[in-house]
C-alpha cells in the first residue's frame, strides 16, 4: 500500500489561527447528536498547500484531514500541524508508526513490537500522550494501520514478531496514553482490507473496549497490479462486514482509498463515495497523494467534479465547523 508521507510542519505554520476555540468531549457530543447518519469528508495530503488545491478543485473542504508520523522522525506531537487543521475546521488522523519510514524494509529489530511493550519508547509514547493531553481537541490516531500485511515491521512474522505482540503493543501504547490523561485521543483501529494470506484480523484485535473507530485501507489499483480494476463492492464489502463482527455499533471508517487514473476513474470514484455513505460509514478519508500512481481527486477536474457531485450532497459532513465534526469523531467512545 502507498507508502506514508509526512506533512511537514514548516508548510503549515502559517494556517494557525489565533484564539483556537476548544471543544469539550461533551460539548461535541451534544453538537454531533443531530448529525447522525452523516458521513464525514476526509483527506490525507503531504501538504496543507496540496489539500487547499485539491479541496478548491473537489469544491469541498475536508472535515478530517489525514497525516503521517514515524517514530524514528517525529519524537513530538506536532502541535502546529494540529492547530492549522483545526484552524480549518477539521479534525486531525494521524497514522502513528512504529518505524523508521525513510530507511523502510521490514527488518527494522529495533522497533520490534516487543521492546514497545517491554518499554523501550514510554519516553516518547509519553511525550506525545502528554502534548495531546493539553489540547483540548480531538484526536484521531490509527496506530501502527494496515498490520495485517506483511509490508511493514510491525506485521506479525516480520521483524522478529510473534502471534499476540500487536495486540500487547496496542494496549501498552493506550494504556500509557491513559495513564497521562489524554482523554481527547480517538482510537483508529485500521487493517488493510483482507486478502488471502494475510494475517487473520481477530488476531489482531484488542478488542471493543480498546478502540473507539473501527477503519480499513483499500484501493483500486487498476492496471498498476496484476488483478485489475476492481470495484467498491469488490474491495470493501468482506472486510466491512468483519469489521462489524469485531466490534458491534463502533463508527467504521475508509481511512485510505483511491483509485489509479484511467477514463472510468471519475465514475468510480462517485460509486465509491455513494457505497461507502450507504454502508453506513462515518467517513471516507481520500489517499490524496501522487505516488505509485496518481491517487488523487483533483489530478483532474472530471474526477474533482464527480467528488464534488456526491460529498457536497445530503448525507454528507465537510469541513468548516470544528464542533459539529468533533461531536461525530467522538461518536465512537464508550
Amino acid at each position: 500500500m502507498p507508502v506514508a508521507t509526512r506533512i511537514t510542519i514548516a508548510a503549515v505554520m502559517f494556517a494557525i489561527l489565533a484564539g483556537m476555540i476548544g471543544v469539550t468531549d461533551t460539548d461535541a457530543r451534544t453538537a454531533g447528536l443531530a448529525a447522525r447518519g452523516q458521513t464525514l469528508f476526509g483527506m490525507n495530503a503531504p501538504s496543507l498547500e496540496q489539500l487547499d488545491a485539491s479541496e478548491s478543485a473537489v469544491g469541498a473542504r475536508a472535515a478530517i484531514v489525514g497525516t503521517f508520523a514515524d517514530w524514528a522522525h517525529s519524537p513530538d506531537f506536532p502541535r502546529g500541524l494540529v492547530d492549522a487543521i483545526n484552524a480549518r475546521g477539521a479534525v486531525p488522523l494521524i497514522s502513528w508508526e512504529p518505524w523508521d519510514s525513510w530507511r523502510g524494509g521490514v527488518d527494522q529489530p529495533r522497533y520490534a513490537l516487543r521492546r514497545i511493550v517491554a518499554g523501550s519508547y514510554d519516553r516518547l509514547i509519553d511525550r506525545w500522550a502528554t502534548e495531546i493531553a493539553r489540547t483540548g481537541r480531538p484526536v484521531m490516531i490509527r496506530f501502527a494501520p494496515e498490520m495485517n500485511g506483511d509490508w511493514r515491521p510491525w506485521a506479525t512474522g516480520v521483524n522478529g514478531n510473534r502471534p499476540g505482540d500487536y495486540v500487547a503493543a496496542w494496549r501498552h501504547v493506550r494504556s500509557r496514553f491513559s495513564r497521562a490523561g489524554a482523554r481527547d485521543v480517538v482510537w483508529v483501529w485500521n487493517p488493510v482490507i483482507a486478502y488471502d494470506g494475510s494475517t487473520p484480523l481477530r488476531e489482531l484485535f484488542p478488542g471493543p473496549r480498546e478502540v473507539d473507530w473501527m477503519a480499513v485501507d483499500g484501493y483500486n489499483w487498476g492496471s498498476a497490479r496484476p488483478w485489475g480494476w476492481q470495484s467498491y463492492a469488490d474491495i470493501f464489502p468482506p472486510t466491512l462486514r468483519a469489521l462489524e463482527r469485531l466490534a458491534p455499533g463502533r463508527p467504521v471508517m475508509i481511512a485510505e482509498t483511491g483509485s489509479a487514473p484511467d477514463a472510468r476513474k471519475p465514475a468510480w470514484v462517485a460509486d465509491a463515495l455513494r457505497g461507502a455513505h450507504a454502508d453506513g460509514l462515518g467517513a471516507v478519508v481520500w489517499f490524496e497523494f501522487d505516488k505509485e500512481t496518481d491517487w488523487r481527486l483533483g489530478a483532474d477536474p472530471t474526477t474533482a467534479g464527480a467528488a464534488g457531485a456526491v460529498v457536497r450532497g445530503p448525507g454528507w459532513r465537510r469541513g468548516g465547523d470544528l464542533r459539529a465534526i468533533a461531536g461525530l469523531v467522538y461518536a465512537g467512545r464508550r
